[in-house]
Parts: C-alpha cells; sequence; structure tokens
C-alpha cells in the first residue's frame, strides 16, 4: 500500500519542484481567493464576491505600489511576487467590505507589512513575518481584532489541496506538524475543560480556525524561520503553544499572528541573521556542462558543510521560475570563498542564462541559510556518500571540510554520472584521499569503463563489493529525486537502517 502511494506522491513532488516557490505559493493563494469569490457570489460564504473583489484589488495595489517606491528610493530588487503574498494572506484574515474607506485595516495592515521588510531587519534581512506583524500591529494595540474568516468550512478542501503543495515545495513538514500537534493538542484540553464536545471542538480547529491556513502559508515562511529541522521542530511547536492558549489572556490576548511574530524574535539566533550581497570573482568549467562560481565570502558568515542558499539575481525576462534558485554551498566553511555549481543545458532557465553574464565585481544576493545534511559531530561514524550528477555538491563541502579541519569521517563517495566527462571536483577529492581515509568509486552509467571505475548503476551486489561493511555506514544521498528515491528504496532493501539513510532536499531542482 505505500508503494502503490509512493509513486504518485513522487510525480506530485517532481511536478511542484518544477515551479519556482514563490510562483507557487501566489499562485495557490490566487486559486484559493478565486474559490472564496466564487463562494461569495453563490452565498456559501457571509462576504460578497464584489466585497471580496474591492478589497483584493485594493490589498494588491496598495502592496505593489508601495514595494515599487520603496524599492525605488532604496535601490533594492523589489520582489512583486512576495509583496503580492502579503497582500493576499491579509485579504483573507480582514473582513472585505465594499466601501474603500471600510477596508482602511487592511489597506493599514499591508502598508505596516511591506514597510516591516525594510525597515525591521538586522544585519539588511527582515526577521519577522510580515503579515504577521502588519496584523499583530493594530490587534495588539487593539485598533482592529482579524477575524481569519479563511476558516471556513466552505474553503477546507482547497486549502488542504493547496496547502499541501505549498508545504512539499519548501519541505517544512516537520514545523508544520509540529504546530499542528501542539496547537490540536492544546485546543482541545482547553475545550474538554470548558465542557465542550471533543468531536465538535476538532471540528471547529480544522474547519473554522486559523490553524491550518497559518500553518501552510505563514509559519512555512522561509525568511523568518529556523535553519535546521531539530530549532524548527520546537518553532513550529511554540507557535502552536502561543496561537492556542489562553493561559495568558488575563493580561495578554495572544492572536495567532501574534504568537507567529513572537516566535519570529524568540527563535532568531537559530537562523540566518543577514542577507548576504556576494561579489562574484570568477568562474571556471569544472566538468561537461557544469559551472563553478566562486565570490568573495563575506565577514563574519558562516554556515555548516552540507547547507545551501537561496540566491537571488533579478533580470529581464524572467522564465517561469523566477529570480530565484536554491543552490547547495559547495565550498567548505574553512575555506575564505562561497562557491555554488550547476549544470548549464541547452534552453535552460533564464536564471542561470543571466548567471553566466556576471562579470567580476557584480553582486548576487543570498539568504535563508538552511539544510540539515550536515556531518555527524560522531568521528567514530563512517559515512557512505551517493551522489548524482551535480548533487555531488554538498559532499565537495563535506569533503573539503573534514580535509581542512582534521575533523574526518572514513568516507566511502559513490559518483553516480552518465560519462567520465561529467564527473566534477576529480583534483580536490584526490587530493582530499591523501589527508584521510576517502575513496571515491565512480559509476558510470553510459559509457564502458575500466575497473576500478564501475559500470552501470549501484546495486546490492556492487555495495557489497566496493563497501562491504555498508551496514556499518551511515548514507548520504544527494541528486535529483528519482535517484535519490531509488536508492533510498535500495539500500532500505539492502537491510540499511531508515535512521542511517539521510536524504538531501536537492535545492537546485527548486
Amino acid at each position: 500500500m505505500v508503494h502503490l502511494l509512493s509513486k504518485p506522491f513522487h510525480s506530485l513532488q517532481q511536478f511542484v519542484d518544477r515551479i519556482g516557490m514563490y510562483r507557487l505559493v501566489l499562485g495557490s493563494l490566487f486559486v484559493l481567493a478565486f474559490c472564496s469569490v466564487l463562494a461569495g457570489f453563490t452565498g456559501d460564504l457571509a462576504y460578497s464576491g464584489l466585497s471580496q473583489i474591492f478589497a483584493l484589488a485594493l490589498a494588491l495595489l496598495v502592496a505593489l505600489s508601495l514595494n515599487w517606491v520603496i524599492a525605488l528610493i532604496t535601490k533594492i530588487p523589489a520582489n512583486h511576487e512576495s509583496a503580492a503574498i502579503t497582500a493576499l494572506i491579509l485579504f483573507f484574515l480582514t473582513i472585505p467590505e465594499e466601501n474603500i474607506f471600510a477596508n482602511w485595516p487592511l489597506v493599514l495592515a499591508v502598508v505596516i507589512a511591506i514597510l516591516s521588510k525594510f525597515l525591521i531587519t538586522t544585519r539588511r534581512q527582515h526577521f519577522l513575518n510580515p503579515a504577521a506583524f502588519g496584523a499583530a500591529a493594530l490587534s495588539l494595540t487593539g485598533v482592529y481584532i482579524f477575524n481569519w474568516w479563511v476558516g471556513n468550512p466552505t474553503l477546507f478542501i482547497p486549502l488542504i489541496i493547496f496547502g499541501t503543495l505549498v508545504v512539499m515545495k519548501v519541505r517544512k513538514w516537520v514545523p508544520v506538524l509540529a504546530f499542528l500537534g501542539v496547537s490540536l493538542i492544546v485546543y482541545l484540553a482547553e475545550s474538554f475543560s470548558n465542557d465542550v464536545f471533543l468531536h465538535e471542538a476538532t471540528q471547529t480547529f480544522f474547519l473554522s480556525g486559523p490553524a491550518l491556513f497559518l500553518a501552510f502559508y505563514m509559519l512555512t515562511e522561509p525568511f523568518t524561520m529556523p535553519a535546521m529541522k531539530g530549532p524548527q521542530f520546537l518553532y513550529g511547536g511554540l507557535v502552536g503553544f502561543l496561537s492556542s492558549t489562553s493561559m495568558f489572556s488575563a493580561w495578554l490576548y495572544i492572536s495567532p499572528e501574534l504568537a507567529l511574530v513572537m516566535a519570529n524574535m524568540l527563535m532568531l539566533p537559530w537562523r540566518l541573521r543577514q542577507k548576504l550581497f556576494l561579489e562574484f570573482m570568477e568562474k571556471r568549467q569544472i566538468a561537461q556542462d557544469t559551472w563553478e562560481f566562486i565570490f568573495k565570502k563575506p565577514k563574519g558568515f558562516s554556515f555548516q558543510a552540507g547547507q545551501y542558499l537561496e540566491w537571488m539575481l533579478p533580470h529581464e525576462a524572467v522564465d517561469s521560475r523566477g529570480p530565484r534558485r536554491y543552490f547547495t554551498i559547495a565550498s567548505a566553511p574553512t575555506e575564505n570563498t562561497v562557491r555554488l555549481a550547476f549544470k548549464l543545458v541547452e534552453q535552460g532557465s533564464s536564471y542561470k542564462r543571466e548567471l553566466m553574464k556576471l562579470d567580476v565585481g557584480e553582486k548576487i544576493i543570498a539568504s535563508q541559510l538552511a539544510g540539515d545534511f550536515v556531518l555527524p559531530s560522531d568521528s567514530g561514524v563512517k559515512l557512505g556518500f551517493i551522489a548524482g550528477g551535480i548533487g555531488v555538491t554538498p559532499f565537495r563541502s563535506h569533503i573539503q571540510f573534514m580535509a581542512d579541519s582534521g575533523q574526518v569521517h572514513d568516507t566511502k563517495l559513490l559518483y553516480c554520472c552518465n560519462t567520465m566527462a561529467e564527473l566534477a571536483y576529480n583534483n580536490e577529492f584526490a587530493a582530499a584521499a591523501t589527508a584521510f581515509p576517502l575513496e571515491v568509486i565512480p559509476v558510470i552509467a553510459k559509457e564502458e569503463v575500466a575497473a576500478p571505475l564501475e559500470r552501470g548503476y549501484v546495486t546490492v551486489d556492487m555495495l557489497t563489493r566496493r563497501v562491504p561493511d555498508y551496514l556499518e555506514r551511515v548514507w548520504y544521498l544527494s541528486g535529483p529525486p528519482p535517484m535519490v528515491n531509488a536508492y533510498t528504496k535500495l539500500l532500505h532493501d539492502a537491510g540499511v537502517p531508515s535512521a542511517h539513510i539521510i536524504c538531501d532536499f536537492f535545492p537546485g531542482l527548486a
């Protein structure tokens, strides 16, 4: 049964991976708004379709205009998709009105939210969820209480469908499930103490409360959450507790939006607190159709080997995936440069074509440091790496870090490519192999090779021959999702425990 469900899930995951994050979030919110407007015209929602259209148009106009003006003044590239997302989120929290003046809470919340992204920053990076801050600024002062009308049985199914796509895209199941679990437990406990039947309370929580929208569209905002899964779990649980408990109500009403803002501030030490402006130094071809870009490392920037960044490169004629990409940091924390690498194909994205045009001294914006694909702290743990194509970049970071720092693990790298010409970082790996126990085993799929290289694909027989102690190792897998899924199954079938298999979020596809 699990195997039957895994195929459509992986197909759906590949579908969302082909869409830019901001485009997917924005598109899903517009579809949700379309559903609500339609329900308004049919009378299935208390708010008329006309009032919703008017309020939404006003919110978008204010957000996009203000975002454009601020970007013009500050000379910071404007992310209009982000501004539109903020406007749409606040639209779903504020009662829509047909009268322009009656929509003042929505307009004011949008203005505060957009301004907060530029004014409330640390190291040139905003750290509070803009929509939550815009709403909290009004609700905390008692100016306006947001009713989160998006929590409605009529919108439950589209909210579940499109919200799930968003979480699949950003891979934030850990904080979302932690939030929903803690929030539901606290809500049910307090409902039970107030003599509310549990089945009624559960229905209210999922069908009429703010929890699902908050979890799918606000909690998952990547700029304002911790970088790694452990702190993300605490973050989700903290928001869940604060947004559902009434224990502080005697002196402070914690609305859902205020709960998120409070968690943003409390978890600030666990996230990247700066926006990086990386100066381009040079590029070099490291394999067939594969290029590495090298940037100066900003002072004070630190990360763990195997983590990734979001890289923004505004340009004209942007394709459907937008001006942002996630790339693993190919350099090690011990190096004084920041490197990214990617495969360039014909008819590739507008982003990569623009990246190839970078001149020395030009800058690219990087932020959203994240990722748990990091080395174990116990040096006694033996490692097995399986890389597919450009999925080798986190392993380049791991291996260079071990060679430089002396914090080494006995390591085997099965490096899977179609041809020998596609193998990257050969010199770096050869040099590292002289510093610690490292064996790189190229596995070539589409051309004949001689021993000690391997021909074809990784099999249990190959593991037994080349890595006879494979059951004693912790395995790290990085590459295209179909490859990672296939080799995860192979390792499972070979007897490797699930706890010893760590898969990378392959950001190059996102």
